[in-house]
């Protein structure tokens, strides 16, 4: 009877504590731990100090500025963006100094047929083929017929004979005749001047003391 009455006891007694620690666990922050560290600072007598170096609450910072597109620039139509050369307007040409028109040899009216022996022909055309400078003239003729003009000169000058044809090609250029070498005879050197139908030749030669040389022109008139 004893032994019974103790078990019952026991069961009832377990049941209590168990019914306990039911409720306690269900409490709101009702934990073993909280109880037992309240417990210790209880026994202690300590309360918790609030910590110095909290820093208080910062402010709220301040919205940034809406950011506003900035407008796109229209390209300037005027401005060239590429490499392209530009071509010269008709303005720019006509700005350009005029050429200078090339000299006519010969114009109408031709002279008569003549010659001469020391000295140049009357009606020789000394414009196109004037007499190197310290010449001695041996001999000239002019000879017409038409719009056709014959010319010859016989001469000897001191200077040496590429200084010669250096004077004649000078002279000859001015009318748009250039030279191009021609046949000639040994020892002889010979040029050749042409524009159109116009033809000069000259044949130097040297001598003692200087040069001998030879001209001879065929030429058409114009006008």
């Amino acid at each position: 009877m004893k032994t019974r009455t103790w078990i019952i006891a026991g069961l009832a007694a377990s049941v209590v504590l168990i019914v306990a620690a039911v409720s306690i666990g269900q409490l709101p922050g009702g934990t073993t731990k909280s109880t037992v560290g309240q417990s210790s600072s209880e026994e202690t007598g300590s309360t918790a100090a609030p910590t110095p170096n909290a820093s208080p609450p910062s402010a709220p910072l301040p919205a940034d500025p809406p950011i506003t597109p900035t407008p796109k620039k229209k390209s300037d139509p005027g401005k060239r963006t590429t490499t392209e050369v530009e071509q010269p307007t008709s303005k720019a040409v006509a700005a350009l100094p005029p050429s200078t028109p090339l000299l006519t040899p010969v114009v109408a009216p031709l002279p008569s047929t003549a010659s001469a022996v020391g000295s140049i022909v009357k009606g020789f055309p000394t414009r196109v083929i004037p007499l190197v400078p310290d010449s001695i003239v041996k001999n000239s003729s002019v000879a017409s017929q038409g719009k056709h003009l014959q010319v010859s000169l016989v001469a000897k000058s001191s200077r040496a004979a590429p200084d010669l044809l250096v004077f004649y090609r000078d002279v000859l250029a001015k009318y748009g005749m250039y030279d191009s070498p021609a046949p000639s005879l040994g020892g002889t050197t010979a040029i050749a001047f042409h524009r159109g139908t116009s033809l000069v030749t000259i044949a130097v030669t040297p001598i003692v003391g200087g040069t001998e040389y030879v001209v001879y022109g065929v030429f058409t008139a114009a006008g």
